[in-house]
């Protein structure tokens, strides 16, 4: 459970930056004294784990021994008291000689001290991350996709004097993809701790933010606007019900702030709770809230205003919750008088009209995105990004912001900002590059400071198999595409420069060759079919009628059609983009 309004709980800070670069401790090198983990067969290790480990570290010892015995084919017995022999400890223990981490502290350790392994965190999740770490990084396993976990063989395995700890750089981290979302193995052995609907089970307890555009949920208009017209925006010289609410109204807000609270007690355990404007660009324009807006610096500082009024009436019943609310768009500036968020209060910041081809600290463009992060930590605001990595008109177009996502993550983390949600093609179960991006985003979440091309190798090795040559060229076909003068959003636009003929015939082309190598393979076809797609898509995009004609649109939905992941979505964005363009 977050600290009542502290801070540095909420951020999770207890990691160490200098000159940008997340420290931590590690040693690897192996002695002459290095012993055997297993060796032709035989093991001297047990794994123990102590009759007081919590929920999650049974589920870390548990997963311990069946992924090592999947790798060495020794199924290390599991005691409860460490006796004699050697022993891989999972959980806290004295002998350590290191103080207890709280139980939330989500960071890890892993050291050899004499011939036992030790592996501990925080008990809640993190020596659960501890384990799941250890296996990755000394062993190889890489948990990809819901559907790809990538288990080497070894026959031998030799210890040598570790010592490696890590924190989360963003405290909470929530991956807006398929996997991410739905799976919560997959989410647990890739460190993402949050969750779009709360969840409970032997991966621990994910937490989750309450609500989006929340204003239309607490005073909807069906039940509001016939009786009290007076509640919702004044629009073009009209209350409108397809507006917001008139924040200057005292009986609007009386209403909203008993629904709010309604809402927290029916809805509870989520740390944070949604009180934010509809998704339209109309906030009223009635005398009375314009004064509002002009008192306090803009609409933000209007609509600031009534959120810290509705914040001090829930920190009186739920003084350990937190209310949420966005600055976007027309409210995406920081006030700039007279006003600044409660310490119960987290402001959302979108980046929606940013340039996402290039980082937003490094982007001409974004410089006004820079301005509003540094006003809105000048007022001490608690700030949760919510951040974009795919192209929403189409989610099959190819969006290259692969090294963008890496840097922003960085800035992000120097700017302690509480979370980051990072919003892909969540309600889709593919769209272009999805499994490569929601496993870098997670990784990236947890640390921003790692080699981008390296992650990308470890993944497209891991899960394209005999084709990885080929989609790693296409990966970096990508990437070089972008150029300084490239520039585009999450709308952006299938006659951009990067998308001209010899980007298309060179990914055709190596998706050919991709298949090629796939033969026999029907698992990989489909996943190299699903990176054709996204050049099929463009293709179509950028001039339907030769792709009916040369049959790039029949080949499209095939490739949807064969593919069980597939959801309705996919094939009707073709269809809704060729009636749009008249052509069906």
């Amino acid at each position: 459970m977050l600290m009542k309004h502290n801070k540095k709980a909420l951020r999770g800070v207890n990691y160490c930056i200098m000159s940008g670069i997340v420290l931590m401790s590690l040693l690897m090198a192996k002695p002459a004294s290095a012993f055997w983990l297993f060796k032709d067969g035989k093991s001297d290790y047990s794994i123990q784990l102590p009759a007081s480990a919590s929920l999650t570290e049974r589920t870390a010892a548990a997963e311990l021994q069946q992924v090592l015995a999947e790798i060495s084919g020794i199924k290390l017995p599991i005691v409860a008291d460490a006796g004699t022999g050697r022993h891989i400890h999972v959980g806290w223990s004295s002998r350590t000689g290191r103080q207890k981490p709280a139980a939330a502290d989500e960071g890890y350790t892993y050291e050899t001290i004499g011939d036992d392994l030790y592996i501990y965190g925080g008990s809640e999740r993190g020596t659960m991350y501890g384990v799941f770490s250890f296996l990755e990084r000394e062993l190889g396993v890489h948990w990809l996709t819901s559907s790809c976990t990538r288990i080497p063989k070894k026959s031998n395995c030799q210890l040598g004097s570790l010592r490696h700890s890590e924190q989360p750089v963003v405290r909470q981290r929530l991956d807006f993809y398929n996997d991410a979302l739905w799976h919560h193995d997959w989410a647990a052995h890739n460190k993402i701790n949050t969750q779009y609907l709360l969840a409970q089970n032997k991966y621990g307890s994910f937490s989750a933010y309450w609500g989006i555009h929340t204003f239309q949920t607490l005073i909807p208009p069906e039940k509001y606007f016939k009786d009290h017209p007076e509640y919702f925006s004044v629009f073009n010289g009209k209350r409108s019900d397809k507006a917001q609410l008139c924040l200057s109204n005292s009986a609007m807000r009386q209403e909203l702030t008993r629904n709010f609270l309604a809402a927290i007690k029916n809805n509870p355990g989520y740390w944070c709770y949604d009180l934010s404007q509809n998704d339209n660009p109309w906030p009223c324009e009635c005398d009375d809230c314009k004064k509002l807006a002009e008192r306090y610096g803009g609409q933000s500082g209007a609509l600031l205003w009534l959120v810290n009024q509705v914040a001090g009436e829930v920190e009186k019943v739920f003084p350990d919750k937190y209310v949420g609310t966005f600055a976007y768009k027309y409210t995406r500036h920081a006030p700039t008088s007279g006003i600044r968020p409660r310490k119960n209060v987290v402001i959302r910041l979108c980046n929606i009209e940013c340039c996402m081809a290039h980082p937003l600290e490094s982007c001409p463009e974004n410089e006004s995105f820079i301005a509003d992060m540094n006003n809105w930590q000048k007022l001490g605001s608690n700030i949760y990004i919510w951040d974009y990595s795919t192209c929403f008109r189409h989610y099959l177009l190819p969006f290259p912001n692969f090294k963008t996502m890496a840097a922003n993550f960085r800035y992000f983390s120097r700017s302690n900002v509480i979370g980051v949600m990072e919003e892909g093609c969540h309600n889709v179960r593919w769209g272009e590059f999805s499994e490569l991006k929601q496993w870098m985003i997670a990784k990236l979440l947890w640390n921003p400071y790692q080699n981008v091309d390296s992650l990308a190798a470890i993944f497209i090795d891991g899960y394209y198999g005999n084709s990885a040559p080929y989609v790693r060229r296409y990966y970096e076909l990508c990437n070089r595409s972008v150029k300084p003068d490239t520039h585009f959003t999450i709308n952006i636009h299938e006659r951009l420069s990067l998308y001209n003929d010899r980007f298309v015939n060179s990914g055709l082309s190596l998706m050919r060759k991709a298949l090629s190598k796939a033969v026999g393979d029907e698992e990989l076809q489909k996943r190299i079919l699903r990176l054709k797609a996204q050049l099929l898509y463009l293709k179509m995009y950028q001039n339907p009628a030769r792709s009916i004609a040369d049959g790039t649109v029949a080949e499209l939905k095939d490739i949807i059609n064969a593919d069980e992941t597939k959801v309705s979505e996919s094939l009707n964005t073709v269809d809704k983009v060729l009636l749009n363009m008249g052509y069906r």
